[in-house]
């Protein structure tokens, strides 16, 4: 498959797989409490606001993260979106946008470090990692520091060949994108891209003992270039809050990941080694041909820089108390293309029996537990397995077995091209058909979508007993979040209103309100699952009974 692709526009064939692969489902899936919406509705605030430096969630600042995420979801949204601004899939598309960009830069890096036989496969197949797939598929910044990542590895790459190869030195474009991509990923995420850029470049200059292969990054203008991008926004929110930013930005959200658990994301040291034939699936049928690779080569210079860019990161990444699945994927590139790194090399002698029996034993059982779950989520999540799903399901399980034949007969080029067409099986049956249909799991847009039916057009939404962000994204930047006895105040004010009420709370609001004269009414009751912890919940919808004597 990919000896045809890659002699005819193998960029164009990468960005169409993207694409469609980006398409499924974007526009399905509703906003994934918790991080999405904290995201999407800042940028919303921005649009509605025009203030385009201070970072707020309603009427609070909002001191997770630096700006340019919400700028790239508030200038995608202006452009996409409708006039209410609450339509998610356009804060996503920056983040297909990314991942596309990333896949690009992939492959070229693959043309740096090996040739076209490793570059165009190894690309694939990380485009259709499930991994990968679900940060396109939300309005968050890991994709967007996934791209900053890749532009600040390349030029670093081909500096460090040029060591041997004078010809492969970056241009002046090429070491300028080092730089942009540098600040930009400070500006989308503080200082995790520098730090692994920084980590990559001393574990080269420990192991060959020069750094000298540094100079054609050009730092002597492109260190002002980078502070000329980076440092205009953390002046203008200095002068707006002084250091008040920056310092709880670093205790609510930097300095918690380092010293403990955040969140409850905790996780043991090798942690990421241990769930990785799950995390990278489908590329984990080639996860065994990597480390050989990785370890057969580590005196080539192209396999030297793949490892010294993953190998610290990943250390890192393990020793931090706070882990979650896609923290890693800044290194995923460069793993893939380790996978692929021996695609030009005759089928027989690329790897080993052991890595290939290893790497397919991983695969087929990572890949049953995800076929697995397709049934799962859309009997106890959703309204049943229908056909789409079911003939789905099917066609992933046959692709999985017909993989694994693949990996044990054929070279690393077919097995690559095994496993993506595994992924993006997969990625189509996840995120385009069976996740849109999870009805119990988006609890709060039915919720929403209950309430928009019944509230009267510009009032607010009251929100008792549940409080998550989707709500705001969903509702308007003007829902309240309140207490039983407060919403009820609210009702008997705005009789047009709309409350959700969890059930847990519903009695004490019923109370609070017969104790003010409101006669109030339950016009639906929607059950689901809590998808932030995994709890089954009831939201009921209240309005106020048609005649009652409510006012203000």
């Amino acid at each position: 498959m990919f000896a045809l692709l890659r002699e005819r526009h193998p960029r164009l064939v990468l960005a169409l797989l993207v694409a469609f692969l980006g398409a499924a489902g974007l526009a399905g899936i509703p906003p994934i409490d918790r991080d999405e919406p904290y995201f999407a509705q800042p940028a919303r605030q921005m649009l509605e606001t025009g203030d385009f430096v201070d970072i707020r969630f309603q009427d609070a600042p909002f001191y997770e993260k630096p700006i340019l995420t919400y700028w790239l979801q508030a200038a995608s949204a202006a452009a996409f979106s409708g006039p209410e601004r609450n339509e998610i899939w356009a804060y996503r598309i920056p983040s297909v946008l990314a991942v596309l960009l990333a896949t690009l830069l992939t492959y070229e890096l693959g043309l740096a470090l090996f040739d076209r036989r490793a570059a165009l496969p190894g690309a694939a197949l990380f485009a259709s990692m499930l991994l990968v797939q679900s940060q396109a598929h939300q309005a968050r910044a890991d994709a967007l520091l996934l791209a900053s990542m890749l532009g600040s590895v390349l030029p670093l790459a081909r500096s460090h060949a040029s060591r041997t190869v004078p010809a492969k030195a970056p241009s002046a474009r090429l070491a300028a994108l080092f730089w942009i991509s540098l600040a930009a990923a400070i500006l989308i995420k503080g200082p995790v891209v520098p730090a692994l850029i920084a980590l990559a470049i001393a574990a080269l200059v420990l192991l060959e003992g020069d750094w000298r292969w540094l100079e054609p990054l050009r730092p002597r203008w492109g260190v002002p270039l980078f502070l000329l991008l980076l440092l205009p926004w953390p002046i203008a929110m200095y002068e707006l809050h002084g250091a008040s930013f920056f310092i709880r930005a670093w205790q609510t959200d930097i300095f918690p990941k380092l010293v403990s658990a955040q969140e409850s994301h905790g996780a043991p040291p090798l942690a990421y080694a241990l769930t990785a034939p799950l995390t990278l699936w489908p590329a984990t049928l080639l996860l065994p041909s990597a480390l050989e690779t990785a370890w057969r080569g580590r005196h080539d210079p192209p396999v030297r820089f793949c490892v010294a860019a993953i190998l610290p990161g990943w250390l890192l990444f393990e020793l931090a108390p706070t882990k979650l699945p896609h923290y890693i994927l800044p290194l995923v590139p460069m793993l893939a293309l380790l996978m692929t790194a021996r695609a030009g090399q005759d089928a027989l002698q690329s790897r080993s029996r052991a890595s290939s029996r290893i790497g397919v034993v991983l695969f087929l059982l990572a890949g049953l537990l995800v076929v697995g779950v397709v049934p799962f989520a859309s009997i106890w999540l959703g309204s049943g397995l229908d056909a789409a799903a079911a003939a789905g399901t099917l066609a992933l399980l046959a692709s999985v077995v017909l993989a694994a034949v693949v990996a044990r007969r054929g070279g690393v080029e077919r097995s690559a091209g095994a496993a993506t067409l595994c992924g993006i099986l997969a990625s189509v049956l996840l995120f385009g058909i069976v996740m849109p249909r999870l009805e119990r799991l988006w609890i709060a847009e039915r919720a929403a979508h209950a309430a928009r039916s019944i509230a009267a057009t510009g009032t607010q939404a009251l929100v008792v007993g549940y409080r998550e962000p989707s709500l705001v994204f969903l509702l308007g930047t003007r829902t309240r979040f309140l207490g039983a006895a407060e919403a009820a105040a609210a009702l008997r004010a705005h009789p047009g209103a709309a409350a959700i009420v969890a059930s847990s709370r519903a009695a004490e609001f019923v109370r609070a309100a017969g104790a003010l004269g409101v006669d109030v009414r339950q016009a639906s009751a929607i059950d689901g699952i809590d998808p932030v912890h995994g709890r089954p919940i009831e939201l009921g919808v209240w309005g106020v009974r048609a005649g009652s004597g409510a006012s203000p």
